[in-house]
């Protein structure tokens, strides 16, 4: 049976405006159901490529609230300057916060709020179509019980999740999916993720191809393969 490792957020849903709602309640104390402002959301959105640890969103807003800066070449620099000069303390409070935060909003199970926020991508539908002919294993830097919640609400209970808890132990994505195919002697799998980062981590792991989501939060000037072609490849290796 064909393996197709996903990420979650971005590939199977798009939980932007969760997660910048998120970062202005942890940062600046502004309630999630508050409106969201479309030029700042479009600015966040566009760099959200950065960011593939919940505690970069720290340095993200940081860089976001710097009027002065003009350009993507600005953006980023300054953005890597930050990483290079980190605030541990801050980090790790930042993150705790913003999982607080995100348990508080799915414990508060505000339907309405919730629909504001996420909203389930096309391709979780036709991926899910397909699960009684592979295995699938989500592997996210996301929380546990945040995809677990989203899983549950669209009747999906019997795939493996690999959360944020469960990849401490690993410095990467491609170390663990390495480690799953070794201990499990997959012949064929897919690893379909919106971030080239956690792509170049498994680029040299046997039996695995690597696809880059186009429909999700992708770096400036990428280009990705679409759902249909990504569900295509896959059914023609079942």
């Amino acid at each position: 049976m064909v393996t197709i490792f996903s990420d979650f957020d971005g590939v199977l849903y798009d939980t932007l405006k969760e997660s910048y709602a998120l970062c202005r309640k942890v940062l600046y104390n502004i309630e999630v159901n508050k409106y969201i402002e479309k030029n700042k959301f479009d600015k966040f959105t566009r760099y959200k490529f950065l960011v593939f640890n919940v505690w970069q969103y720290l340095y993200l807003m940081k860089v976001l609230s710097d009027k002065h800066i003009k350009t993507d070449d600005e953006f980023i620099r300054n953005y890597c300057y930050l990483l290079k000069t980190r605030d541990f303390a801050e980090e790790k409070e930042f993150d705790k916060n913003f999982t607080e935060a995100k348990r508080k909003l799915i414990e508060e199970n505000n339907v309405l709020l919730l629909e504001k926020l996420e909203t389930k991508l096309p391709f979780f539908d036709m991926i899910f179509s397909l699960k009684d002919k592979i295995e699938i294993v989500i592997v996210s830097k996301s929380n546990n019980f945040d995809i677990k919640s989203k899983l549950n609400k669209n009747g999906i209970t019997d795939v493996k999740i690999i959360g944020k808890e469960d990849l401490t132990s690993f410095r990467n994505k491609g170390e663990f999916i390495a480690d799953y195919i070794n201990k499990n002697n997959i012949d064929k799998a897919f690893f379909i993720d919106d971030n080239t980062y956690n792509l170049k981590s498994c680029l040299n792991i046997p039996n695995l191809e690597c696809i880059l989501a186009g429909w999700g939060n992708i770096a400036i000037g990428e280009k990705g393969k679409n759902a249909e072609e990504v569900i295509k490849l896959i059914e023609e290796n079942i």
